[in-house]
């Protein structure tokens, strides 16, 4: 099978520009403060875990916080997130194959 290299780019630009950046504060769902520092925090984790070159890589992926509201925003953030970043891998080594 041959790659061509339009959809390389294509698929490499995608992969870049969706694990770059977190989710801004302004496009978060809907919720208490508490909730989407949560939400944010484990969206970072999330890919982190992922494995994104764009985060540290983190050995424990937990909320710190004794909040309710905040660990609630966490969990939804982290696993949306990994969730995310798992697909965009999928799609690269679909058309890529996989890492060497």
């Amino acid at each position: 099978m041959q790659i061509r290299p339009f959809g390389l780019l294509a698929a490499l630009a995608l992969s870049i520009a969706a694990t770059g950046c977190t989710t801004p504060m302004s496009t978060m769902p809907p919720g208490t403060t508490a909730y989407r520092t949560g939400f944010s925090e484990g969206c970072d984790a999330g890919y982190s875990v992922a494995g994104s070159p764009f985060y540290e890589k983190r050995d424990d992926a937990s909320p710190q916080e004794t909040d309710k509201e905040y660990v609630h925003g966490w969990r939804q953030g982290f696993h949306r997130c990994k969730r995310n970043y798992d697909r965009i891998q999928t799609t690269v080594y679909a058309i890529m194959g996989p890492p060497l």
